[in-house]
């Protein structure tokens, strides 16, 4: 199975995923003290995506590299940049001493003088990138080995671009002190009962990639960094499915998926009653695991 690209939801994936107001500023600035980050510190982040991290993260005046197999995904954090004063410029694939020459890439170049900030986006997999041995301080992944075919050659690839005494950071959010609505597991219980199976590509826990590092010598430390309010109704868990915003309903054949959503719908019906438009609080909380190359 390919890794997943997140072509079909980029139109909507800041609405569906982005961080409230402020918490993108403290999640860079937990990244910025966990790594002791200094202007000259160079990030790359693969699952760039529309920037949710890297925006905020280059505003604050740093040099900063995406990766991404979408190019959708690319094109909504290139119109957030376009709409926020940065200036696109063009130069050559190949002109910088980091970026291997060996076969052209897209790329598109970014630069914001205000802020001392540049930004450079490349269209590529993450099991394969373009750049040379040991060219960033930082590499960052938030969220994205479970969409990777191929996932361990990932890893291998984003510590061969850390430079010696660098930092690996594999980031996720996660809920935390939340009700737990079972419409996830119950469709995944719905596919199975039609025949089928849900399974991305990539890794199937997010322990897996700590595992895999362990295994090879290192020492992940998980740090919880950031936590926030959130609230959410049964219906919004439920839309979330039915409209396919989840990656894991992307793996499933259309005409069953089709079939687990009525009967999911009617399932959401009788289970929830008149609480489906109730809202519940919880939180959600930002991890950082880092890896100390």
């Amino acid at each position: 199975m390919p890794s997943l690209s997140f072509d079909r939801v980029a139109h909507e994936y800041d609405a569906t995923r982005g961080y409230p107001a402020g918490i993108d500023q403290q999640i860079v600035k937990a990244i910025v003290d966990t790594v002791q980050a200094t202007s000259v510190t160079t990030f790359m982040e693969v699952g760039v995506g529309t920037g949710r991290i890297a925006f905020p993260f280059a505003s604050l005046g740093h040099t900063y590299t995406g990766a991404d197999i979408s190019a959708k995904m690319i094109q909504e954090l290139v119109t957030k940049l376009l709409h926020n004063g940065w200036q696109q410029y063009q130069q050559a694939w190949g002109s910088l001493p980091d970026e291997d020459d060996e076969s052209a890439h897209q790329v598109s170049r970014f630069r914001n003088s205000t802020k001392n900030a540049t930004m450079r986006l490349v269209l590529s997999d993450m099991t394969s990138l373009p750049f040379r041995d040991a060219s960033f301080d930082v590499v960052l992944a938030v969220h994205v080995f479970h969409l990777v075919d191929g996932w361990q050659q990932a890893l291998l690839e984003l510590l061969r671009v850390i430079r010696p005494g660098g930092a690996f950071l594999h980031c996720w959010d996660e809920f935390v002190d939340v009700k737990a609505w079972p419409i996830g597991e119950t469709w995944d219980k719905i596919v199975r009962e039609l025949g089928c199976e849900v399974k991305r590509p990539g890794a199937g826990e997010r322990s897996d990639v700590t595992s895999w590092l362990q295994e090879h010598g290192y020492q992940p430390q998980e740090i919880p960094a950031v936590q926030w309010e959130v609230t959410e109704t049964p219906r919004e868990a439920l839309d979330q499915v039915t409209r396919r915003l989840w990656s894991s309903t992307w793996v499933v054949p259309d005409d069953v998926f089709a079939e687990s959503v009525a009967r999911l719908e009617s399932w959401a019906k009788d289970y929830f009653g008149s609480d489906i438009d109730k809202q519940f609080k919880g939180s959600r909380q930002f991890v950082i695991c880092k890896t100390e190359v």
